[in-house]
């Protein structure tokens, strides 16, 4: 099938009257906001239901194809709340749960010819809600997810040793709650509304992992160690006095430097001698600034973030690292330097005014965000390329490298369009909390802002169990570095 033939006019229009058909009846379609807090089998069945009976009156789809989307998904259902209600368990011992939370939203380009959009992230879960198959938008998408409770999204079970076994683990958390449960920023009662749910939300997802599952070691993925100060507010909650946490943070700088050396003796692009790095204020950024230099000794650093005196402060108290020089924007690091770090949460739009003057012809940018702070289509675009931060599992049990739990045997991705490319690659924070685990001493776990010292630390255990730079790749493809 064709791009034409999968995004004509047709399925935009059928993705409208299906979600027209759907806001129709009200209730959870249209609800501002969402009860994201509540987890019940019988709604998250019922809104199967109404999207089932939508997509056959509304769009040309085949009613097998249909009727088998929906059982599958039905079936995904039945099996997240059998977890998480003890009705089910993984039939041994695990060392570790790598959690992640949500990280499509309601906006995410339903055309995902137009962009990176995250859709990917959960039809293979919930294949009823493919928006090209079925004519779902990503808003009905996202309203139908809610309400799922922390659950078992795949297994790390290769490995006969229980240190090097593990869970991934959904934290039902979504971007959305930000805007849908503080639309006021300056709002405090708003903010510590959401603050209670997500934290509620949370402390429920890490007993999960931990009381359920038997995971000691619980690894944070992408925003989860800034919601949970880092991991106290879970270990700090009842009943966990066994739980360990780690921010993942130390094996993402590691990786990231990695990514930059490989990058650089790959790609027939010359860096002339600097590497720029965006967001260098921030912990990330800052270990990111010395693991490179640690790395790249001859190369000089050229840093950037909004944070100016805080980044000042940081060059002036380490002369130690030699050059490294402060650029006043994001567009004065990518214009004069060819390869970037991104270190950031948020993302950059580069055809936004303030690149009108850049070049990014040559540019190669490494981007340590999640969900990612450069978009694929649009750099490409701009003839540049993007490379995420991913590792490899290298290691003779294959213990860091994803079953197929519910994806019959073919490890789950994250998403075609917004995961990761390679059956045994892993992201840098989950391969940091399976090194640990399988080496027995947790006293290595991160639970603070990262540090050089939990770099080079996390980077042994990388070493020592053969975790690798993953072939490079961005939203969930490979990257033909040029």
């Amino acid at each position: 099938m064709t791009d034409e033939m999968r995004f004509s006019p047709m399925t935009h229009r059928e993705q409208q009257a299906v979600t027209a058909c759907l806001k129709a009846t009200g209730g959870p379609w249209d609800a501002s906001p969402p009860d994201y807090a509540t987890f019940s089998r019988a709604e998250l069945s019922k809104k199967l239901e109404q999207v089932r009976d939508a997509v056959l009156a509304e769009t040309c789809a085949a009613k097998t194809d249909v009727e088998s989307a929906y059982e599958q998904s039905q079936r995904f259902v039945d099996s997240a709340f059998d977890f998480y209600e003890g009705k089910k368990d993984l039939g041994r011992r695990i060392g570790r749960a790598f959690v992640v939370p949500v990280r499509s939203t309601r906006s995410d380009p339903a055309d995902l010819g137009q962009g990176s959009g995250y859709a990917s992230e959960s039809t293979p879960f919930y294949p009823l809600l493919d928006p090209v198959r079925f004519g779902v938008t990503s808003e009905i998408r996202m309203r139908t997810i809610y309400g799922l409770p922390p659950t078992v999204l795949d297994t790390y079970l290769k490995s006969h040793n229980d240190n090097e076994a593990g869970a991934l683990v959904l934290a039902p958390v979504y971007a959305d709650m930000v805007s849908d449960i503080v639309p006021d920023p300056h709002n405090a009662e708003h903010s510590l509304r959401l603050a209670k749910i997500v934290d509620r939300i949370l402390v429920q997802t890490v007993e999960f992992a931990h009381k359920a599952l038997g995971a000691k070691l619980v690894g944070l993925g992408a925003t989860l160690p800034l919601l949970t100060d880092f991991g106290d507010k879970l270990r700090r909650a009842e009943g966990m006095h066994g739980l360990t946490t780690t921010t993942g943070h130390g094996g993402t700088v590691y990786m990231l430097a990695k990514t930059v050396v490989e990058a650089m003796a790959r790609s027939r692009v010359d860096s002339g001698g600097t590497i720029g790095v965006i967001g260098a204020a921030g912990s990330i950024g800052w270990s990111s600034v010395q693991a490179i230099k640690k790395m790249l000794p001859d190369h000089e650093i050229e840093v950037f973030d909004k944070r100016t005196d805080r980044m000042r402060a940081l060059v002036a108290a380490h002369p130690e690292l030699g050059a490294v020089k402060l650029r006043e924007s994001a567009a004065e690091v990518f214009k004069n330097n060819r390869y970037v770090v991104c270190a950031i949460t948020g993302k950059l739009d580069l055809r936004a005014p303030e690149f009108d003057s850049v070049d990014f012809s040559h540019t190669r940018v490494i981007d340590d965000s999640q969900p990612g702070a450069i978009d694929r289509v649009q750099i490409e675009s701009l003839g540049g390329q993007v490379f995420w931060v991913a590792g490899r599992d290298g290691s003779p049990s294959s213990f860091m490298t994803r079953d197929g739990y519910h994806t019959d045997g073919v490890p789950y991705n994250y998403g075609d369009n917004s995961g990761l490319y390679g059956q045994s690659t892993e992201f840098a924070c989950g391969l940091e909390a399976a090194t640990i685990a399988a080496g027995g001493d947790r006293s290595k776990a991160i639970t603070q802002r990262v540090e050089y010292r939990h770099v080079q630390t996390v980077g042994a255990l990388f070493e020592e169990f053969g975790v690798e730079v993953a072939d490079f790749q961005a939203f969930g493809k490979p990257v033909d570095i040029r």
